[in-house]
Order: structure tokens, then C-alpha cells, then sequence
């Protein structure tokens, strides 16, 4: 298949269509690839197709859409600073969709309460993703303190394999991630297909054209909690050991992994191919 045929070129306009018009489009199961085979190519068109026609449209929409269309769909977040953006949009119109939450057994303690706090507030189903070792469990196998180390293996450890994992159980998620948080994410796609051990899956961005300024009046608007570190000189957040305070002016990203240089992100996303990239999108 080189092409959307005329049918389902259409189908995937109606689709968006109805999203505009704030109604819940029909599932497609034709998002249930097992292979490459010509439901692949389907799943890949269709979301260039997708993404090109949903550029620059409401972020609710844009949700609306993939909660819809997307048989098994779930959104991830670090609930980190401006989570609570993506999750509020969630909860307007698809509460049903599950929320995965890497739990690492490294995060602040402020973090975990403020995804009990906030996944309460506005109803939502958490799923915790944990490893399959503890951090204890870790430490005699690796040594301790792993990520002072070698922070990639960490991560491949305590994200990439529980969220590759989980993954063979959806269809396709979204992410909060936004152009304007790094030069990496600048050419994000709204809509995007990703291979994933022989199926193809979509990623949804729906922040993804946002700047800062919007995000905070969204907050503000909407009477929405920053994490508690977020004031405190942390503005991005994740793991505690390997999470820093950021100097006026600086960078946001600059307190994640200090002094590794060329490592920015944790490498949660997959390349097309399957393989760990480490500068690319990280859920939002």
C-alpha cells in the first residue's frame, strides 16, 4: 500500500471531523497491526495523514480524536511540572483513557504525592509501571548507585523496558511533549507512527505546538497545580538523583543528568527500527 486508498483517506477525515465537532469518532480497528503487512502501511499513512490534517487544531481535539479512533489507547505522564495540563485535557473528555506512570523507585517523595493528589482531583485511573528489579534489587546486581554511572542503563532498566512492555498491551498513546522545550522536540510531529516490536503504534502529541506562556495561562485559567518543586527552582523534574536545581536564566532542562554530557533525555521513545534513541520525545 503506497497510498490512502479513497475509503480510507475518507474514513480518516470523518474522523477528524467529527473530533472538531467535539463528538467522540469511531474506533478503527485496522490500528491492530501484528506485522508489516498492509495494515502497517494503513497505520503509518493514515498518521501522516492525520498528523498534517490536525497541525495547529485544539489540543482537546486532538485528544478527542486519538481516545476515539485508537482501539487501545492510553496517555503516559512523569506528572512532573506541567502535567497537569495534558491530564486535565484528559479528564474533559476522556476520563476512561488509563494513564501510565513510570515508577522508578527514584522519584521525589513530592512527585508521588502529587500524582495521588492529582489523579484524585480530576478522577483519573493511574497504572504504575515498576520495574522488574527494585532499586535494592538493582544495587547488588549493578553496584550502587547506577546512575551516577552509567545513567542510560539506568533508564533502560527503570523506563525503557516497563514502558516497551506495557506497550504491547495499547495501540498507540500520547505525551505532553512540546516543540519549544528542546532543539530535539522541535520537529515533533502531532501525530506520529512508531514501530514497536513488529506492530506499529501512533504517538499523539497534542501539546505539542505549545509555548511556555500558554501553558501557564492554561494553569492559571483552569486553577491547575504545578508540582511543588516547580517553584523551587526545578522546572524539570525527574528522577531524584539525577535532578537538579536550575540557576536563574538557565536552560529548564539543564538540572536533568548534570555533568553527563550529550545526555538529555532518559531515551523512553522508540526509534522506528525498534532500537532506544536517546535524543528524541520523553513523555510529558
Amino acid at each position: 500500500m503506497n497510498a490512502l486508498r479513497d475509503d480510507d483517506r475518507a474514513a480518516v477525515g470523518a474522523s477528524v471531523a467529527a473530533a472538531l465537532d467535539g463528538a467522540r469518532p469511531r474506533p478503527d480497528d485496522r490500528f491492530r497491526a501484528l506485522g508489516p503487512d498492509d495494515d502497517s502501511a494503513f497505520i503509518r499513512l493514515m498518521a501522516a495523514e492525520a498528523a498534517a490534517t490536525l497541525e495547529d487544531k485544539p489540543a482537546d481535539r486532538i485528544l478527542e480524536w486519538a481516545a476515539g479512533v485508537v482501539p487501545r489507547f492510553v496517555v503516559t505522564s512523569s506528572f512532573g511540572a506541567e502535567s497537569a495540563v495534558l491530564l486535565h485535557l484528559l479528564s474533559r473528555v476522556a476520563p476512561e483513557v488509563p494513564v501510565l506512570f513510570l515508577d522508578t523507585g527514584l522519584h521525589f517523595d513530592e512527585t508521588l504525592r502529587f500524582r495521588a493528589d492529582l489523579a484524585r482531583r480530576l478522577g483519573l485511573s493511574v497504572v504504575d509501571l515498576r520495574p522488574e528489579r527494585s532499586v535494592a534489587q538493582q544495587a547488588l546486581r549493578h553496584g550502587d548507585a547506577l546512575w551516577s554511572r552509567d545513567p542510560d542503563a539506568c533508564c533502560a532498566m527503570r523506563k525503557t523496558t516497563p514502558l516497551r512492555t506495557a506497550l504491547h498491551s495499547f495501540d498507540g498513546w500520547a505525551t505532553g511533549v512540546r516543540r519549544s522545550q528542546t532543539p530535539e522536540r522541535a520537529a515533533t510531529p502531532v501525530v506520529e507512527a512508531r514501530e514497536h516490536d513488529g506492530r506499529w503504534l501512533v504517538k499523539v502529541a497534542p501539546l505539542v505546538t505549545w509555548d511556555d506562556d500558554r501553558v501557564d495561562a492554561y494553569l492559571r485559567e483552569h486553577d491547575l497545580p504545578h508540582h511543588p518543586l516547580a517553584d523551587q527552582g526545578y522546572p524539570s523534574i525527574g528522577c531524584a538523583p539525577c535532578t537538579a536545581r536550575v540557576a536563574p536564566g538557565q536552560d529548564p532542562r539543564a538540572g536533568r543528568w548534570a555533568g553527563f554530557d550529550g545526555k538529555t533525555e532518559c531515551g523512553i521513545h522508540l526509534a522506528d527500527d525498534g532500537t532506544v534513541v536517546r535524543t528524541t520525545t520523553t513523555p510529558g
